[in-house]
């Protein structure tokens, strides 16, 4: 029997917006997902990784023969710090664009995250906004970050990052009025910035750059914000929930989401939260569903 996403029965505003949602694993959590951010009048793309169980294969597939606004992108394998992540986002935004002509905001998300608020709160959020929320700050802030990140070749092999030999500073490779930045690869920006992203001059001298980094997905669309013409759009917040935990020098993750986050996460001004694991902890993510009338 198909599976057909829960339509959430809210007022209706006039603005579209575009999700893009990465997923690798536990179907569940995906069709959770899914069913807190369903509306009819938004549209979402799907990417399932190619190394994909087969049951979230068969979950997708059945989504977008049960939701016309539901499609899949073909599928590339990613590998966690290299450019395929960053180039994922771009075939997502390019098929989107082409998709359809209305919508005004592009949101992505892992198959783990979780929204915070209905979606008549995130449209009412976005409806008068031309700003691109987008967590960044100068990457030569934090020279071991930098270091770290852009010192060395790195290149994509069957699944493995490889560092290869050093390569020239950044500040070589562009003008000097051009500085890198970095950030959350979380955000929420707008049609006007994501085609920008797609098929401006900058961006793809940037794609050049940032293709041999590590962990590019943290970086390029920062710079490309930040230097190009969308950077007076700049909001510095990304309405997400996170609590990053380093686990090796420079270098952070999420920590998993359990009940003891519930009281910080409804007093925060976030709009998402991740990440959540319904194999850990099952009752934060009912609670949300409850809050939210799901």
């Amino acid at each position: 029997m198909a599976r057909k996403v829960v339509v959430n029965n809210e007022r209706k505003v006039n603005m579209k917006i575009a999700y893009f949602i990465m997923a690798h694993h536990k179907p569940g959590m995906l069709l959770r997902l899914l069913n807190a951010v369903y509306s009819e009048d938004n549209i979402y793309l799907v990417h399932i990784d190619s190394g994909a169980e087969e049951e979230l294969q068969k979950l997708a597939q059945n989504l977008i023969e049960s939701n016309s606004n539901i499609r899949i992108l073909p599928s590339r394998f990613l590998t966690w710090g290299g450019w395929s992540l960053v180039q994922a986002e771009l075939d997502a935004m390019n098929y989107l664009l082409s998709w359809d002509s209305e919508w005004s905001y592009y949101i992505n998300l892992s198959g783990q995250d979780f929204p915070l608020v209905t979606q008549q709160r995130i449209k009412d959020f976005l409806a008068n906004s031309d700003s691109n929320y987008l967590d960044a700050r100068l990457t030569t802030s934090i020279p071991k970050q930098k270091e770290l990140t852009q010192a060395h070749y790195h290149i994509e092999d069957c699944g493995k990052l490889i560092t290869m030999e050093e390569r020239k500073p950044f500040e070589e490779y562009f003008a000097p009025y051009i500085k890198p930045y970095y950030g959350s690869q979380w955000k929420i920006i707008t049609r006007s910035f994501a085609e920008y992203a797609a098929a401006s001059y900058l961006s793809f001298e940037m794609q050049d750059y940032f293709r041999y980094t590590l962990i590019p997905d943290e970086a390029f669309f920062q710079t490309l914000l930040l230097n190009g013409r969308f950077k007076d759009t700049h909001n510095n917040n990304n309405y997400r929930f996170l609590n990053m935990e380093c686990y090796e020098e420079a270098l952070q993750r999420p920590a998993t989401l359990t009940m003891d986050y519930l009281h910080v996460l409804f007093n925060s001004e976030t709009l998402f939260a991740r990440k959540f694991d319904d194999a850990i902890d099952p009752n934060i993510l009912d609670i949300i569903e409850r809050t939210l009338n799901l």
